[in-house]
């Protein structure tokens, strides 16, 4: 067994404070500076990131004071942390709920930019029921002991009676567990229901989702809780204590600021990958073939990509004369069929024009039966 775990702590709190910083910044500037769209989950987060400051400040004072070393150790060279210790546990508790319920509230107030009048009203039972289980947890937390001096002090109140250390340790779990469990599924119907493809619906379901990794961090977090009210050896055991905790917070403010760092991502790394995509595509559709400026088929560019609406098209690689191409479409547009029916009380038009041409390049094969095919149906 180690002597020390303090330079791991140090490295892992150090490390997770650090990406959790950049991402608030991050938000930030995506929120206030790219979309102008600073709301209250935002202003939230900001504050979360100066209460993040005063949740490290705590570890590092743990760590300070013998957590990560033997009890043995602390006991005999420095008595005195023991009680810097208690006095640091408490105060641990208190924000640690506070820090908690601050990364819920971000991730709430982020929801109700949903315009849907049940989900909004879902996010504000679940903001009741956040805040509830905070003052709750407060309460537990304030009369551990009555009078509460002999939490800090217990050999000065002998017979004072304290709340058991399991219910200090899991009543406030298993509270922020069931809310957590709560935030990962609401998002899952409403994104469901919107009118895009089923790639772009699960993309946007992974992305609200990823708090879902808070909720099993949070129940690793009960091993060690289980660890930690058996173990005999209190300061090496906190300093287990300590590193998970880090991570469960770092981890979950990281996942409420992650649709921002999305969007960041799209706008400055996806969008310029596709925009070189789409302008090597069109220098290659001009060299290998030339289309007739009144043909009846439409190009469009959607995420860099060029598709021909309501047309399938089989493409030569060889050059063919503009006025035999013209020739070819008009007579493939007199056997263009249009169909109209109604749906869900609106009328979708479906047009299918069909532009071929065989013409063989000098230097390749002719591609047969290579073809780029897309529907628009409008409503």
């Amino acid at each position: 067994m180690f002597e020390s775990q303090q330079s791991t702590s140090y490295g892992v709190i150090t490390t997770l404070f650090i990406m959790t910083t950049i991402s608030i910044l991050l938000r930030i500037y995506s929120r206030g500076l790219v979309l102008k769209s600073f709301g209250w989950d935002d202003w939230c987060m900001f504050t979360i990131l100066f209460f993040n400051c005063g949740q490290q400040a705590i570890l590092y004072y743990f760590l300070s004071n013998g957590a990560g070393l033997h009890f043995a150790k602390v006991i005999s060279e420095h008595p005195e942390w023991m009680q810097n210790l208690t006095n640091a546990l408490f105060a641990e508790e208190m924000i640690y709920v506070w820090m908690h319920w601050a990364i819920k509230m971000a991730f709430l107030l982020f929801y109700l930019r949903f315009a849907i009048k049940l989900f909004r009203t879902l996010v504000f039972w679940t903001i009741g029921l956040n805040t509830l289980f905070t003052i709750i947890i407060w309460l537990i937390y304030c009369f551990q002991c009555i009078p509460l001096s002999a939490f800090f002090n217990p050999t000065m109140h002998p017979g004072v009676k304290c709340l058991k250390n399991s219910i200090l340790a899991f009543v406030p779990a298993a509270f922020s567990i069931f809310t957590d469990i709560l935030i990962v599924i609401l998002p899952i119907q409403p994104l469901w229901a919107i009118q895009v493809s089923l790639r772009k619906r699960l993309e946007l379901i992974s992305i609200a989702s990823v708090g879902a990794i808070v909720v099993i961090i949070s129940c690793i977090r009960l091993i060690i809780l289980i660890e930690f009210q058996k173990g005999t050896d209190f300061t090496y055991t906190l300093n287990k204590l300590i590193i998970i905790s880090a991570i469960e917070i770092e981890v979950a403010i990281m996942c409420a600021n992650a649709p921002s760092l999305t969007i960041l991502w799209v706008k400055f790394v996806s969008r310029s990958a596709d925009a070189n995509e789409l302008r090597g595509a069109e220098r290659y559709r001009e060299d290998q073939y030339v289309l007739p400026s009144n043909a009846s088929s439409r190009t469009r560019n959607t995420k860099g990509q060029s598709y021909f609406a309501n047309c399938s098209i089989d493409v030569p690689m060889e050059r063919m004369p503009r006025k035999e191409a013209e020739e070819r479409v008009d007579a493939t547009n007199s056997n263009s069929e249009e169909q109209l029916w109604k749906h869900d009380g609106g009328i979708i038009v479906t047009s299918s024009v069909e532009v071929q041409t065989h013409v063989a390049h000098p230097l390749s094969p002719p591609l047969a039966g290579k073809g780029y095919a897309n529907q628009f149906d409008a409503v």
